[in-house]
């Protein structure tokens, strides 16, 4: 490229930083005390992450942070036939959490690092049941948290994932995303009863910009991109409260989808790493049209690297929920049935007539009507298209990141002309951005083609 063009990088994040500090003094819906809390959890988090890296090689933090996250879901979901009995969600959290903490310190380095990593955390509960739970206007700007993601989680927290999958607000809908909120708040605050705190989601903003740093090269790449999420993000309520400031489930989806789906992409090392698609099989248990689109990542390793364990843990999410139905390992038949089923693929199935009709004046209303409303993000779409557009000759343009972007993008435009033609459009605009980090990592690699 000539040195004008590697110039082009560095104005990139300009009109968005203009425009979110033009909007600084008008940002009301952030807790900004909370936002600053959620610093050092996401630290804790790191310094975990980076002792677990370094006992599975995984090669990536965020994926090992990632992996610890699901962890505890997955644990409890295998011995989700004896949760009935025996266990409560806290007694799966102590055992689960004494197992980590065990084989950090038998197998680090570094001991002593090790006891003031969990040492640490002692401190941290104390100062954030402190001044986690201020006072603040909050706007829930979608009806789904109160109906749904927050009773869930309050379930899980209280009582186990058993009692929750039976007493499912919505039956057939996966419970690993408010487990997850349920793992970071007994982690972080410990207390007998869940009490929502904005510091449990802000954590996901330092742990997407995380991920953009870990995932690009260049220092001056890292920083542009990470500058420009920022600026969007922050100024945006919407993107906000989609992304890093709530319990919808597109905090959780966007941030464990990216890491695997990144790792997929840049991690050299991941062929090799069973621990990777044994935790990449459980994805199914996520919200759409990440609970499907996972298995094209197994698909793509297998032909790429021709190893039969790969689709084998791929479908193991999918497989263990098939067991348990098969083997009748619970006798309420509502159970049984939320347990074996999923529910977007029983929406399919009931509405099969409908998928041959379409509506396809649908997709300019969902641009129209929801997209291009909203500027900053639109401006973005447009840099973005640019910059690849400039980058086309490279052989990297084109990768299983955007190509999985847009196999959403299509999924949702399909079920919007023709299942869901008659119902709102408002919904579309998450699903399409559901892993929105993508997008951006993306551009900071195609900034980096530009910058060589």
């Amino acid at each position: 490229m000539n040195k004008y063009l590697k110039n082009l990088i560095y104005f990139v994040p300009i009109p968005f930083v203009i425009n979110f500090l033009s909007n600084l003094s008008g940002i009301s819906h952030l807790n900004l005390q909370s936002l600053l809390l959620a610093f050092f959890p996401f630290i804790f988090l790191y310094y975990l992450g980076d002792e677990i890296n370094k006992i599975l090689d995984l090669n990536s933090i965020s994926l090992s942070i990632s992996i610890y996250l699901m962890g505890l879901f997955i644990t409890n979901f295998i011995f989700l036939p004896i949760d009935k009995y025996f266990l409560s969600f806290s007694d799966i959290f102590i055992v689960y959490n004494l197992f980590i903490g065990l084989c950090c310190l038998y197998f680090s380095e570094s001991k002593n690092k090790v006891l003031i990593i969990f040492g640490s955390l002692f401190l941290l509960r104390i100062v954030l049941n402190l001044f986690g739970f201020n006072e603040f206007n909050y706007i829930e700007y979608n009806s789904d948290v109160p109906e749904f993601w927050l009773p869930t989680t309050e379930k899980i927290y209280d009582s186990d994932l058993y009692f929750s999958i039976q007493e499912n607000i919505i039956q057939g809908y996966p419970l690993m995303i408010p487990y997850i909120f349920a793992n970071l708040h007994y982690l972080f605050f410990g207390s007998s009863t869940y009490l929502f705190s904005f510091i449990i989601p802000n954590i996901f903003l330092y742990l997407n910009l995380f991920l953009i740093y870990e995932s690009l090269q260049t220092k001056s790449v890292k920083y542009i991109t990470m500058i420009t999420f920022t600026s969007i993000l922050i100024n945006s309520d919407w993107l906000s409260y989609l992304f890093f400031n709530s319990l919808m489930g597109e905090v959780v989806v966007n941030y464990l989808f990216s890491v695997f789906l990144v790792n997929s992409y840049l991690n050299k090392n991941i062929g090799n790493q069973k621990i990777y698609y044994l935790f990449l099989g459980f994805l199914y248990f996520l919200k759409p049209f990440a609970s499907f689109l996972f298995v094209f990542f197994g698909i793509f390793h297998y032909i790429k690297y021709k190893k039969n364990f790969i689709l084998y843990f791929t479908f193991i999410g999918l497989l263990l929920r098939r067991i348990y139905n098969s083997f009748n390992f619970f006798k309420s038949d509502s159970l049984k049935s939320q347990v074996s089923e999923n529910v977007y693929l029983d929406i399919l199935l009931e509405n099969f007539e409908k998928l041959f009709k379409f509506k396809f004046d649908n997709i300019s209303a969902i641009f129209v009507e929801e997209i291009l409303i909203d500027r900053i993000l639109t401006l973005f779409l447009l840099c973005y298209l640019l910059i690849k557009l400039i980058n086309s000759k490279s052989k990297t343009n084109l990768n299983i990141m955007n190509i999985i972007f847009l196999m959403n993008l299509v999924l949702v435009f399909y079920l919007y002309v023709t299942v869901w033609k008659d119902i709102e459009l408002g919904s579309a605009y998450r699903y399409i951005f559901s892993f929105l980090t993508i997008l951006f990592i993306d551009l900071g690699k195609s900034l980096s083609e530009i910058n060589k």
